[in-house]
């Protein structure tokens, strides 16, 4: 399969982040550091971190899908009621720990990879945590609603 990659900015000023959750409305999308993204376009690919050869920030030291090999992806097709919900547990518009210090600011230069439509049948439903806890009594971390 061919991969094309259409490359957007969306700036927030002054944190108003209005303009980046409309491009994400009905969309499944990875969201990750300007630097990994960077390693994603050299490479043609994004790879999975269970084995950690990324950073990991603390929601992902017990993930389900990082443990299980896979690519952790916001599902916002069906733009979910419970949206706020879901920024409250898992801020993606503006994760703190992807923030880093410059001078007196903390910047955050995150990328937001979109999933092809065409690949939505591939998507892993987050009912795959309970399944596996169910079967093992094993809790992992998830993103609700997400």
């Amino acid at each position: 399969m061919t991969t094309v990659m259409k490359e957007i900015t969306v700036a927030c000023p002054r944190r108003d982040t209005t303009g980046l959750l409309n491009h994400l409305r009905r969309k499944v999308f990875h969201v990750t550091t300007l630097s990994a993204y960077r390693t994603i376009r050299e490479t043609g690919k994004i790879l999975h971190n269970k084995d950690r050869r990324f950073e990991l920030n603390t929601g992902s030291e017990n993930s389900f899908g990082r443990l299980m090999g896979y690519v952790c992806l916001f599902d916002l097709r069906n733009d979910p009621p419970d949206l706020i919900q879901l920024l409250e547990c898992y801020n993606f518009l503006g994760p703190r720990w992807f923030g880093k210090q410059k001078n007196s600011w903390i910047v955050s230069e995150l990328a937001y990879l979109l999933l092809d439509p065409s690949c939505y049948n591939r998507i892993i439903p987050n009912s795959r945590v309970h399944d596996h806890y169910k079967a093992t009594g094993q809790f992992f971390n998830m993103i609700p609603h997400g």
